[in-house]
Protein backbone atom coordinates (compact mmCIF):
# COMPACT_ATOMS: atom_id res chain seq x y z
CA UNK A 1 0.00 0.00 0.00
CA UNK A 2 1.44 3.39 -1.02
CA UNK A 3 2.40 5.84 1.72
CA UNK A 4 0.16 8.93 1.57
CA UNK A 5 1.86 12.15 0.55
CA UNK A 6 2.34 14.73 3.27
CA UNK A 7 2.64 18.48 2.84
CA UNK A 8 3.78 21.40 5.00
CA UNK A 9 4.51 25.09 4.40
CA UNK A 10 7.05 27.25 6.25
CA UNK A 11 7.80 30.96 6.03
CA UNK A 12 11.34 32.31 6.29
CA UNK A 13 12.23 35.50 8.16
CA UNK A 14 12.72 37.28 4.83
CA UNK A 15 9.24 36.30 3.64
CA UNK A 16 10.14 33.37 1.37
CA UNK A 17 7.48 30.66 1.69
CA UNK A 18 8.55 27.08 1.05
CA UNK A 19 6.26 24.10 0.55
CA UNK A 20 7.56 20.59 1.21
CA UNK A 21 5.60 17.59 0.01
CA UNK A 22 6.32 13.88 -0.16
CA UNK A 23 6.16 10.60 1.71
CA UNK A 24 8.68 11.73 4.36
CA UNK A 25 8.04 12.59 8.00
CA UNK A 26 7.59 16.37 7.68
CA UNK A 27 6.34 16.97 11.20
CA UNK A 28 9.60 18.14 12.78
CA UNK A 29 9.83 21.84 13.75
CA UNK A 30 11.31 24.35 11.33
CA UNK A 31 13.32 27.40 12.31
CA UNK A 32 14.54 30.36 10.29
CA UNK A 33 17.81 32.24 10.73
CA UNK A 34 18.67 35.71 9.43
CA UNK A 35 21.40 38.27 9.99
CA UNK A 36 20.67 41.94 10.50
CA UNK A 37 23.46 44.49 9.98
CA UNK A 38 23.17 47.73 11.91
CA UNK A 39 25.70 50.29 13.11
CA UNK A 40 28.70 48.17 12.16
CA UNK A 41 27.38 45.11 14.01
CA UNK A 42 25.89 41.90 12.65
CA UNK A 43 23.09 40.39 14.74
CA UNK A 44 21.81 36.87 14.16
CA UNK A 45 18.13 36.31 14.84
CA UNK A 46 16.12 33.10 14.74
CA UNK A 47 12.43 32.34 14.54
CA UNK A 48 10.29 29.31 15.32
CA UNK A 49 7.42 28.39 17.56
CA UNK A 50 7.19 29.77 21.07
CA UNK A 51 8.25 26.32 22.29
CA UNK A 52 11.36 26.55 20.08
CA UNK A 53 12.23 29.90 21.67
CA UNK A 54 11.88 28.57 25.20
CA UNK A 55 14.00 25.54 24.26
CA UNK A 56 16.69 27.89 22.93
CA UNK A 57 16.58 29.93 26.15
CA UNK A 58 17.07 26.77 28.17
CA UNK A 59 19.92 25.58 25.92
CA UNK A 60 21.95 28.77 26.45
CA UNK A 61 21.35 28.70 30.20
CA UNK A 62 19.13 31.76 30.29
CA UNK A 63 17.96 32.52 33.80
CA UNK A 64 14.42 33.64 34.61
CA UNK A 65 13.13 36.40 32.37
CA UNK A 66 13.70 39.64 34.25
CA UNK A 67 11.68 42.15 32.27
CA UNK A 68 8.88 42.20 29.74
CA UNK A 69 7.88 44.84 27.18
CA UNK A 70 4.89 45.17 24.83
CA UNK A 71 6.28 45.63 21.31
CA UNK A 72 4.68 45.29 17.87
CA UNK A 73 1.64 43.40 19.08
CA UNK A 74 3.65 40.84 21.07
CA UNK A 75 5.75 40.67 24.19
CA UNK A 76 9.52 40.97 24.40
CA UNK A 77 11.06 39.15 27.36
CA UNK A 78 14.71 39.44 28.37
CA UNK A 79 16.99 37.51 30.70
CA UNK A 80 20.68 37.09 31.39
CA UNK A 81 23.26 34.36 30.91
CA UNK A 82 26.97 34.14 30.00
CA UNK A 83 29.21 32.42 27.49
CA UNK A 84 32.44 30.81 28.65
CA UNK A 85 35.57 30.25 26.57
CA UNK A 86 36.67 26.65 27.09
CA UNK A 87 40.36 27.49 26.61
CA UNK A 88 40.71 30.69 28.64
CA UNK A 89 37.87 30.20 31.10
CA UNK A 90 36.81 33.78 30.52
CA UNK A 91 33.10 34.55 30.30
CA UNK A 92 31.09 37.27 28.58
CA UNK A 93 27.70 38.43 29.87
CA UNK A 94 24.88 37.86 27.39
CA UNK A 95 21.37 39.25 27.27
CA UNK A 96 18.85 36.84 25.77
CA UNK A 97 15.77 38.34 24.15
CA UNK A 98 12.60 36.55 23.02
CA UNK A 99 9.76 38.26 21.15
CA UNK A 100 6.60 36.18 21.37
CA UNK A 101 3.58 36.43 19.13
CA UNK A 102 0.48 34.24 19.23
CA UNK A 103 2.19 31.01 18.08
CA UNK A 104 5.62 32.02 16.83
CA UNK A 105 8.62 33.79 18.30
CA UNK A 106 11.85 35.57 17.32
CA UNK A 107 14.88 35.17 19.55
CA UNK A 108 18.43 36.53 19.71
CA UNK A 109 21.22 37.39 22.11
CA UNK A 110 23.25 40.55 22.66
CA UNK A 111 26.70 40.51 24.24
CA UNK A 112 27.02 42.94 27.16
CA UNK A 113 23.47 44.02 26.34
CA UNK A 114 20.94 45.82 28.49
CA UNK A 115 17.14 45.52 28.28
CA UNK A 116 17.05 48.92 26.56
CA UNK A 117 19.43 47.58 23.89
CA UNK A 118 17.05 44.70 23.14
CA UNK A 119 14.11 47.08 22.82
CA UNK A 120 16.13 49.34 20.50
CA UNK A 121 17.20 46.40 18.34
CA UNK A 122 13.68 45.02 17.91
CA UNK A 123 12.52 48.53 16.97
CA UNK A 124 14.83 48.23 13.94
CA UNK A 125 12.92 45.29 12.43
CA UNK A 126 9.24 45.19 11.52
CA UNK A 127 7.81 41.91 12.76
CA UNK A 128 4.71 40.39 11.20
CA UNK A 129 3.30 37.06 12.34
CA UNK A 130 1.58 34.78 9.84
CA UNK A 131 0.06 31.35 10.20
CA UNK A 132 3.22 29.69 8.88
CA UNK A 133 5.91 31.89 10.43
CA UNK A 134 7.21 35.40 11.08
CA UNK A 135 8.79 37.96 8.77
CA UNK A 136 11.36 40.47 10.03
CA UNK A 137 11.91 43.45 7.72
CA UNK A 138 14.82 45.79 8.58
CA UNK A 139 13.90 49.42 9.18
CA UNK A 140 15.88 52.64 9.02
CA UNK A 141 19.56 52.02 8.37
CA UNK A 142 19.40 48.36 9.34
CA UNK A 143 19.68 45.89 6.48
CA UNK A 144 19.78 42.18 5.76
CA UNK A 145 23.06 41.46 3.88
CA UNK A 146 21.99 38.02 2.67
CA UNK A 147 18.83 35.92 2.36
CA UNK A 148 17.46 34.21 5.44
CA UNK A 149 17.51 30.42 5.77
CA UNK A 150 14.97 27.81 6.80
CA UNK A 151 16.38 24.91 8.80
CA UNK A 152 14.42 21.67 9.06
CA UNK A 153 15.28 18.11 10.02
CA UNK A 154 13.68 15.30 7.99
CA UNK A 155 14.22 11.81 9.46
CA UNK A 156 15.86 9.43 7.02
CA UNK A 157 17.22 12.30 4.96
CA UNK A 158 19.04 14.73 7.23
CA UNK A 159 19.11 18.43 8.02
CA UNK A 160 17.87 20.75 5.27
CA UNK A 161 18.97 24.38 5.00
CA UNK A 162 16.80 26.21 2.47
CA UNK A 163 17.45 29.71 1.15
CA UNK A 164 16.65 31.81 -1.90
CA UNK A 165 18.80 31.13 -4.96
CA UNK A 166 20.43 34.48 -5.72
CA UNK A 167 23.65 35.59 -7.38
CA UNK A 168 25.20 35.52 -3.91
CA UNK A 169 24.01 32.12 -2.75
CA UNK A 170 24.74 30.63 -6.19
CA UNK A 171 28.45 31.07 -5.34
CA UNK A 172 28.09 28.17 -2.90
CA UNK A 173 27.67 25.76 -5.82
CA UNK A 174 30.71 23.78 -7.02
CA UNK A 175 32.22 24.73 -10.41
CA UNK A 176 31.21 21.42 -12.01
CA UNK A 177 27.82 20.47 -13.44
CA UNK A 178 25.43 18.69 -11.14
CA UNK A 179 23.24 15.68 -11.80
CA UNK A 180 19.98 16.54 -13.50
CA UNK A 181 17.01 15.97 -11.20
CA UNK A 182 13.37 17.01 -11.28
CA UNK A 183 13.29 20.79 -11.02
CA UNK A 184 17.04 21.43 -10.99
CA UNK A 185 20.56 20.11 -10.36
CA UNK A 186 21.98 18.03 -7.52
CA UNK A 187 25.60 18.44 -6.41
CA UNK A 188 27.65 16.42 -3.94
CA UNK A 189 30.71 17.77 -2.16
CA UNK A 190 32.69 17.03 0.99
CA UNK A 191 33.77 19.10 3.97
CA UNK A 192 37.08 17.83 5.30
CA UNK A 193 36.60 16.20 8.67
CA UNK A 194 32.81 16.39 8.45
CA UNK A 195 31.91 14.21 5.48
CA UNK A 196 29.72 14.61 2.39
CA UNK A 197 26.85 17.00 1.85
CA UNK A 198 24.51 17.81 -1.03
CA UNK A 199 23.33 20.99 -2.75
CA UNK A 200 20.06 21.02 -4.64
CA UNK A 201 19.74 24.03 -6.96
CA UNK A 202 16.11 24.62 -7.93
CA UNK A 203 14.47 27.39 -9.92
CA UNK A 204 14.45 29.90 -7.06
CA UNK A 205 15.75 27.96 -4.05
CA UNK A 206 19.05 26.48 -2.89
CA UNK A 207 18.74 23.48 -0.59
CA UNK A 208 21.73 22.21 1.40
CA UNK A 209 21.32 18.66 2.71
CA UNK A 210 23.49 17.51 5.61
CA UNK A 211 22.86 13.75 5.62
CA UNK A 212 22.25 11.61 8.66
CA UNK A 213 25.32 9.62 9.66
CA UNK A 214 26.05 6.77 7.22
CA UNK A 215 23.01 7.69 5.10
CA UNK A 216 24.72 9.83 2.43
CA UNK A 217 24.32 7.24 -0.32
CA UNK A 218 20.54 7.24 0.22
CA UNK A 219 20.15 11.01 -0.20
CA UNK A 220 19.63 11.17 -3.99
CA UNK A 221 16.93 8.50 -3.84
CA UNK A 222 15.26 10.03 -0.78
CA UNK A 223 15.32 13.48 -2.34
CA UNK A 224 13.51 12.02 -5.33
CA UNK A 225 10.49 11.53 -3.08
CA UNK A 226 10.52 15.09 -1.76
CA UNK A 227 9.14 18.13 -3.58
CA UNK A 228 10.55 21.49 -2.51
CA UNK A 229 9.15 24.67 -4.04
CA UNK A 230 8.79 28.38 -3.33
CA UNK A 231 5.20 29.56 -3.28
CA UNK A 232 3.45 32.89 -2.91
Amino acid sequence: MATPEREVTHRSLDGVRVRLAGDHDLGRPCTSVARIADGGRLHEISSGTREDALGWADDIGLGPFEQEFRIQGGRLRVGRTATRDAETGLSDPVLGAVWEGRRHAVFTHLYHGRPADAVAFFDKVRLTEHGDGITAVPRGRARRPEPAELVKEIPGLGLLEITALTSGTRKRLPPWRGASVAGGELFQDTVEGQGPYFLLALKSLLVTVLPEEDRARDVPRRLGGLKVEAIR
